[in-house]
């Protein structure tokens, strides 16, 4: 990144990056003296002689032009008769050697030798020699050439070289998105100038909300106040055609006046370290699942190696995410997959066999009463017991099996199953369950309606258990926003914030409603019954 979109080449080349003529005086010098001061003045190093206590006798337009551009110091700063140590303060240590090596006759050559200036790091080719007279050592000139682009930009570039491989790395070892998205959080805010990052994913069919990641520089809640934000505008799909990557100027004082991003306000305050802002899109099967937000400070610009490395990052990104989708869709299918299979083992083998217990007892019970012996007869009473346990038995595991493979729901609907099970409660348990719904099919993911069905009959079975209710009413009703489940009771009620009875069946059931994406919610006092109302996004 760089202020000015056209690169300083001053910091790798020596040179001015425009044309610079100079007027150059006739000579009557001799050629071989001419060409040395040609050399001296014009060359694209920096040259300068000190003598043995290495005060600065003489330098070059180019060493001097050196000290202007990273200390900010005007040409006068390179007076002759001035230190090298008070030159470059706080570097004695860096030097030392290359000094001691040219006062002891000997020339060394280092290249990327390190200078610490204020606020930087500075690189260079340096050459330290000795200058002659009379045979012994009367100075030492110092050649050096700037090589502090090309140190960092390689820096710049193992160390993107490295996030690429640590990213790609945590994908292959079923990393939490989570994690991976973090990463890519820091890595764009420590291998680029960028001041902060953020991550904001979510379903190529918006089946969950959208989750942001956010760099600690942008403040505590920052992630959760953008989810707010994406949340208020409604899950739409987006346009691959509104990022092109474009710094927006000024767009941190644009976000305060628009009411939409509210929830952010807080955050951006008057001394935040960014202004400006540059978004790239995760793009997954030609889908924008995601944006890489890229805050930048006032004025700062992007030039095309960053947009190239930012726009490669929001691509591994964006497999990052596609990844977890199809794990995640892999999971749910062989849970799936494994309770029909339970559920057909159970049905054919067990079920089966306390079926045929059943019929047995009957028989025995049938042959005792031709044999003409007494309903009270200890043989009678055991068979009669054995018959209703297997009755029993049998019962419980069709209400297994029903509940590893619902029939009806898989065949009829969430409506109709509920409507069953509700049946079947009201009957058992002598309370009264209504169902309202939809009267045609209402087209659902099969997790999310599994899920659903789920979570009501555990709501039921916690108010039959706990609540002491009389009536309990389950609703279901599409809305703009998606499918809303509710399920309410008019029994005792409870302090949702405390522990109590079915505080694991409340558990659950939230556990079930973020497997889906959907928004759960409990609203109780005690006195006053029990709602539990769950929100799950509809398929697109």
């Amino acid at each position: 990144m760089s202020s000015d979109p056209a690169r300083d080449f001053l910091r790798s080349t020596s040179m001015p990056t425009q044309p610079l003529i100079d007027e150059v005086a006739p000579s009557s010098s001799p050629l071989d003296t001419q060409l040395l001061e040609l050399f001296f003045d014009r060359v694209p190093m920096g040259v300068a002689v000190f003598d043995t206590d290495m005060r600065l006798q003489r330098c070059n337009k180019t060493w001097t032009a050196f000290y202007e551009h990273y200390l900010g110091v005007p040409a006068e700063y390179t007076a002759p008769g001035r230190h090298l140590n008070d030159l470059i303060p706080g570097n004695e240590e860096a030097v030392q050697l290359l000094v001691d090596t040219a006062l002891a006759g000997r020339v060394i050559r280092q290249a990327a030798h390190r200078i610490a200036i204020p606020g930087t790091e500075t690189y260079w080719d340096v050459v330290f020699a000795p200058l002659f007279g009379d045979g012994r050592v009367v100075g030492v000139v110092d050649i050096v050439t700037d090589a502090t682009d090309r140190v960092l930009s390689f820096q710049r570039l193992e160390a993107r070289i490295a996030t690429f491989s640590q990213v790609a790395a945590g994908m292959s070892v079923d990393q939490p998105l989570s994690t991976t998205l973090s990463q890519v959080v820091d890595a764009v805010h420590s291998t680029s100038e960028a001041v902060a990052c953020s991550i904001v994913c979510w379903e190529e069919d918006w089946s969950r909300p959208a989750t942001a990641y956010a760099d600690d520089v942008l403040g505590a809640g920052f992630a959760e106040a953008l989810e707010e934000v994406w949340r208020i505008r409604g899950m739409r799909p987006v346009d691959l055609a509104e990022y092109d990557g474009a710094v927006v100027r000024g767009f941190r004082d644009a976000a305060l006046a628009d009411p939409s991003l509210a929830p952010v306000h807080p955050f951006l305050v008057e001394d935040a370290p960014w202004k400006d802002m540059a978004w790239f899109p995760l793009v997954a099967s030609g889908v924008v699942v995601g944006e890489v937000s890229v805050y930048l400070a006032d004025g700062q610009d992007l030039d095309d190696d960053d947009r190239g490395y930012l726009s490669a990052l929001a691509d591994q990104a964006a497999v990052a995410v596609r990844n977890s989708t199809l794990y995640r869709a892999a999971e749910q299918t062989a849970a799936l997959e494994e309770r029909h299979r339970l559920a057909r083992e159970l049905h054919d083998s067990v079920s089966q066999a306390l079926f045929s217990m059943t019929l047995h007892a009957r028989t025995a019970q049938r042959h005792l009463e031709t044999a003409g012996l007494a309903a009270d007869h200890p043989v009678a009473v055991e068979i009669e017991q054995l018959h209703g346990l297997t009755q029993t038995a049998l019962a419980e595991m069709r209400a297994l099996i029903f509940e590893l493979r619902p029939g009806a729901l898989e065949a009829e609907g969430l409506v109709a199953a509920l409507t069953k099970q509700a049946a079947a409660v009201a009957a058992r348990e002598q309370l009264v369950v209504e169902v309202h719904g939809p009267d045609g099919y209402i087209r659902l993911d099969p997790m999310v309606e599994e899920h659903l069905y789920r979570i009501a009959l555990e709501a039921v079975h916690n108010t039959v258990k706990h609540a002491g209710a009389e009536r309990v009413e389950v609703h279901l009703e599409q809305r703009d926003t998606g499918l809303e489940l509710r399920v309410s009771d008019d029994g005792a009620g409870f302090d949702p914030r405390l522990d109590r009875p079915g505080h694991l069946g409340l558990r659950t059931m939230r556990e079930r409603a973020d497997a889906i994406g959907a928004a759960f919610a409990i609203d109780s006092a005690p006195g006053r019954g029990s709602t539990v109302t769950v929100l799950a996004p509809l398929p697109r």
